[in-house]
């Protein structure tokens, strides 16, 4: 029995990455200190998805679809073919974004980038299955069932939490994906390079906090 389950969650691959994002994402959440806002969950909940769901998802795509192309081939009901060492660097391009990232530090734009990416990757995929039952009456394992309704609830959630995340960033003053950069002024009696080095006065380089966008 334990042989079968964990059969069917390394089959299943793209799902239990999925799964296992949002579990860690829960982790983190718990063991978050400060206050929980909706900004805050939300960011968590991306970075994992976004580490998870996509860069090691992507990463063992990578792997099946270029050291096991025979037996991802049989799975989904296709003949082996050249293209799919492409797919498996294209999954290898999709797995190396996400880890680049995924983390708190990383802009925001990047991470709507990368979803809006693999969501037209999913959706399409899912498109391509359907096509494939209704002309080619393609019914294996791997081109219906679970893969076939995870690639379109995995974009359609990352979307969702896209959209979540940007409007709970927009009510709060330090989003929580973006470092904060805190500017010093000047020292007091210091010259400052921007300023006039005639009268002394300080430029404007230590005027303001900045934030990365």
């Amino acid at each position: 029995m334990i042989s079968d389950i964990i059969a069917t969650l390394i089959g299943n691959y793209m799902t239990t990455c999925f799964v296992l994002g949002l579990l860690v994402a829960g982790v983190v959440i718990a063991r978050h200190r400060g206050h929980r806002s909706g900004a805050v969950v939300s960011g968590i909940l991306l970075n994992m998805f976004i580490l998870f769901a996509v860069g090691v998802a992507q990463a063992i795509n990578f792997v099946m679809h270029s050291f096991f192309g025979d037996f991802a081939a049989r799975t989904i009901g296709w003949a082996q073919s050249p293209f799919q060492l492409e797919l498996a660097f294209a999954s290898l391009g999709f797995a190396v974004i996400a880890f680049v990232v995924h983390g708190r530090r990383a802009q925001f734009r990047g991470k709507v980038a990368l979803v809006l990416a693999t969501a037209v990757t999913g959706f399409g995929a899912a498109g391509g299955h359907i096509y494939q039952m209704a002309v080619n009456a393609d019914f294996a394992v791997n081109n219906t069932g679970l893969l076939l309704v995870m690639d379109i609830l995995i974009p359609t959630f990352a979307l969702a939490l896209i959209l979540w995340h940007a409007l709970a960033r927009g009510g709060e003053a330090s989003p929580t994906d973006a470092r904060t950069v805190h500017v010093p002024g000047p020292r007091r009696g210091s010259a400052d390079v921007t300023g006039d080095a005639r009268t002394g006065r300080a430029g404007r380089a230590g005027a303001a906090p900045g934030e990365i966008p």
